[in-house]
């Protein structure tokens, strides 16, 4: 598969309304002259558009309306009423005076993939290839696999393969749950249960954005650290370094490897800089 070849993980929401889109389309039009801000809308356009029929979507440059804009304004403005200052200076407010607004949209856009379509971290397909040319065909184990994104891309990539998903669905307890189905298999199993009954079988164990409001993510990595007689696999863990995903004690106490080969199309979009490690 190449990474342009779509993955399809499923049948997405099929949400017929989406006010993120609704507020975010009108700006399309208004900008499509100026390629810097029209691009960037596309982007986020596209990535609701590809989760909510099913389809992950491409990785994403960062979601923010860079100061260098202000100049390809000024230049579209000077070229479109060279000798009109009145319609220039119009034209100028009708484009800059969105602009703060346009910014903030593009900044939360996970926000909106959140509340859509419960996905926190950015499953993109190009990660998803590399993540599937990495596990190399043998038995995955995601732990922790919340609406399992990474599981049903794996699965759409390599359909023989060994793909296990196990949560033990905390997050229909917290508040303002989501009544979203998972989009994948998930077995309800809590990570230390789904060690326990797959951990010697496979090759790869996947914990992905585990909470940062309990130590779950430390108590697993002590249980794999008292079963290493037990346990050959690679730990491969996906969230923020002492910011929005995990415990302090466990990015205290893990010791850490970035995964080159898993961090070349896993970027940061926003201000949340999530990696790939492999943990020890």
């Amino acid at each position: 598969m190449t990474t342009n070849q779509t993955i399809r993980f499923g049948s997405g929401r099929q949400l017929t309304e989406i006010d993120y889109l609704s507020e975010l389309l009108p700006y399309l039009d208004r900008y499509q002259n100026i390629p810097t801000i029209k691009h960037l809308i596309e982007q986020a356009v596209a990535t609701i558009n590809d989760l909510n029929n099913g389809i992950l979507p491409s990785a994403l440059p960062t979601m923010e309306i860079p100061e260098s804009v202000v100049a390809e304004l000024e230049q579209y403005v000077l070229k479109t009423y060279p000798n009109d200052a009145t319609k220039g200076n119009a034209l100028w407010q009708t484009l800059t005076e969105p602009l703060e607004d346009v910014d903030f949209m593009l900044r939360h856009l996970r926000d909106a993939l959140i509340e859509y379509f419960s996905m926190y971290a950015y499953v993109s397909n190009a990660f998803i290839q590399d993540l599937s040319a990495y596990t190399n065909g043998l038995p995955v184990l995601e732990i922790m696999a919340g609406h399992g994104y990474i599981s049903a891309g794996l699965r759409a990539v390599a359909p023989a393969q060994t793909i296990i998903a196990t949560d033990n669905e905390d997050w229909r307890t917290q508040p303002d749950p989501t009544t979203a189905k998972p989009v994948t298999d998930v077995e309800n199993l809590d990570a230390i249960a789904a060690l326990d009954s797959y951990g010697e079988n496979v090759a790869t164990v996947i914990m992905s954005w585990a909470p940062d409001t309990t130590d779950a993510d430390w108590q697993v990595l002590q249980y794999i650290r008292d079963n290493r007689y037990r346990f050959d696999f690679d730990l491969l863990v996906i969230g923020e370094k002492d910011g929005a995903t995990d415990s302090d004690v466990f990015w205290q106490e893990a010791t850490l490897h970035e995964v080159a080969a898993l961090n070349a199309h896993h970027t940061s979009f926003d201000l949340i800089d999530e990696r790939v490690y492999v943990v020890e």
